[in-house]
């Protein structure tokens, strides 16, 4: 395995580079993927200019937290009490507030563990940050085995009272660096899809529309524009999918473009999927290209939205949860 470390900005970068092809370019700030590579060829992408992916509120491969997604005026209803959260979408929070965990530095540490290495990232919330409960002490750890094309993210929290986490990665993938994902094919084990009202707030569950129903693989851009759909005002898909079955070990996704593919399984019980809607046009990627509309797919498994019950963390235990990537070459 070889590991190289930059810094740029004051920002800490380390690639893990292992003999099975894969090279995965962490970041201290957000406990972020930059980049991820498979002998060679791009797998994810983010601003080329380290500087803009900083600030980014594309949330480019950050971490997010507290709590992943969008809650409805800055309140949180929270075990009979209201907490007036950080507001950085018109009225409402997105991804834990303006200074939320994807902007934060990370204190990182590098554990060397057999035949895997694993890049650790610590971070405590204190009590009352961007409005939420509770001291939060969280380490994101990123496992990389050397023989094997694929990596686990690994979620642990300990808290001082009862508070809700729902963390996840931002990544947003573009298996070998085609113009847009619209051609790649997904499937996702979900039978249920979250319905939203104004502002993507989220209403509730109900069963897949043809339209979102991704349990047989198709082109992602296949249905990107049914006009039935209600996140066309979204141009594009910002939907949170709950997963049929799963079991926690067989693989709940697959992304596959023409020559490469991706199998994501997690602990977590649904996923959110957001098709770059709304590009900074022509700005450089670092697979390349210039980004446009649909140029990546962020997949984010996460809690179903308001399930404040399955989030909440409490003292004395260690809240746990994982996401693991499987990376192939179809040609191989």
């Amino acid at each position: 395995m070889i590991l190289e470390n930059t810094e740029k900005d004051g920002v800490s970068y380390l690639t893990i580079t292992n003999g099975a092809g894969l090279s995965l370019t962490l970041s201290n700030l957000g406990a972020a993927i930059y980049e991820i590579r498979y002998f060679g060829a791009p797998m994810n992408i983010a601003e080329h200019d380290k500087k803009a992916w900083q600030t980014s509120t594309a949330y480019f491969g950050k971490s997010v937290g507290r709590i992943a997604g969008r809650i409805a005026g800055g309140v949180l209803h929270y075990q009979g009490r209201d907490y007036q959260l950080d507001v950085n979408e018109g009225a409402n929070t997105l991804h834990g507030g303006k200074a939320g965990f994807s902007f934060l530095p990370f204190k990182m540490d590098v554990v060397h563990l057999g035949d895997a290495v694993a890049c650790d990232f610590y971070l405590t919330s204190k009590a009352g940050a961007m409005g939420f409960p509770g001291e939060v002490s969280l380490r994101v750890r990123y496992l990389v085995k050397n023989e094997e094309a694929s990596f686990s993210i690994l979620y642990d929290a300990k808290v001082s009272e009862a508070t809700p986490l729902n963390f996840t990665s931002h990544t947003y993938f573009n298996l070998g660096g085609e113009e847009t994902i619209e051609a790649q094919r997904l499937w996702i084990d979900a039978d249920r899809i979250e319905t939203y009202g104004p502002a993507l707030i989220p209403l509730g569950f109900v069963p897949a529309p043809p339209c979102l129903d991704f349990r047989t693989a198709k082109a992602v851009g296949k249905d990107i524009n049914d006009p039935s759909l209600q996140q066309s005002r979204a141009l594009g898909y910002d939907h949170c999918f709950a997963f049929a079955n799963n079991n926690g070990k067989n693989p709940v996704l697959r992304l596959e473009s023409v020559k490469y593919g991706l199998e994501i399984s997690t602990s977590l019980p649904a996923v959110q999927i957001y098709s770059d809607n709304y590009p900074r046009f022509g700005a450089l990627l670092n697979d390349g290209l210039s980004e446009r509309q649909h140029s990546g797919l962020a997949i984010e498994p996460v809690y179903l939205p308001d399930d404040f019950a399955s989030m909440t963390a409490v003292p004395g235990t260690n809240k746990h949860n994982w996401i693991a990537y499987h990376f192939y070459a179809k040609e191989r």
